[in-house]
């Protein structure tokens, strides 16, 4: 299988550092989300507006800070990924080729495509809606649908299979994990943030920015489940040599 240039696929120092990485990346992409989220939502009329619903209470700072600091996360929580990658390259490869398909969609499409770019839609949406509300709703239902809404659609093409296979190798000892280690998935770890926003309501400051974090919520519980539990390294080398033996 081409590794492209990662040998030694189940080296446990090295996964353990990425792992390490993408919890670290993970918290720092939920603080971005909790600053583009936290604030006071208006009603609106427009699916697209209503995305941007707390636009008009944020503060500039937020969505600038919130937006690069997602930017610089998702990046490393893409690169963090390849940990995943690694446990699964040498038992599963062709589940390996379809999850470093998806890395490569998450690097290229998520740090700005889907996250950076809420902060200049909240921005823009912020400054015209006091001029004129109905051009504020018409930008940004052109905005959102236009650019964002493609993205989004061909991002989620690249990281619905990623969930799958990592679902799957791990459900099928496709690593030196126990199969229970399946349950480390973004979706499972979202669902807390989703209920946690509900309870408190979506409109509230303290409700949207929760749920405005809840794939962060995902992708921590996702990095920090399989650093807090990673096999030892006699656990890495008996599953080593069980693949050789099988071979």
């Amino acid at each position: 299988m081409n590794t492209i240039g990662i040998d030694n696929n189940l080296d446990r120092a090295r996964i353990k550092k990425l792992l390490a990485i993408g919890l670290f990346a993970s918290i720092l992409t939920g603080v971005g989300d909790f600053l583009l989220g936290y604030a006071e939502e208006i009603p609106t009329t427009t699916t697209a507006a209503s995305v941007m619903a707390g636009a008009p209470n944020l503060e500039d700072w937020q969505m600038i800070a919130g937006g690069l600091l997602g930017f610089v996360g998702i990046f490393l929580e893409g690169l963090a990924f390849f940990a995943v990658y690694r446990l699964m390259a040498d038992a599963a490869p062709k589940y390996a080729h379809i999850y470093r398909a998806g890395i490569f969609g998450y690097i290229w499409l998520a740090p700005v495509g889907a996250h950076m770019n809420m902060g200049v839609l909240n921005l823009v949406y912020k400054y015209l809606l006091p001029l004129d509300a109905a051009t504020a709703e018409l930008v940004a239902d052109r905005l959102f649908w236009g650019f964002s809404q493609p993205v989004y659609a061909l991002l989620v093409l690249f990281w619905v299979p990623m969930i799958v296979v990592q679902f799957l190798a791990f459900a099928r000892g496709l690593t030196p994990y126990p199969r229970s280690a399946k349950w480390f998935n973004l979706i499972l770890g979202a669902i807390p943030a989703l209920v946690i926003a509900a309870i408190l309501g979506r409109r509230s400051a303290l409700g949207a920015a929760v749920g405005t974090m809840f794939l962060s919520f995902g992708n921590a519980f996702t990095f920090g489940g399989l650093l807090a539990t990673l096999p030892e390294q006699t656990v890495f080398d008996r599953f080593q040599k069980e693949l050789r033996e099988a071979a």
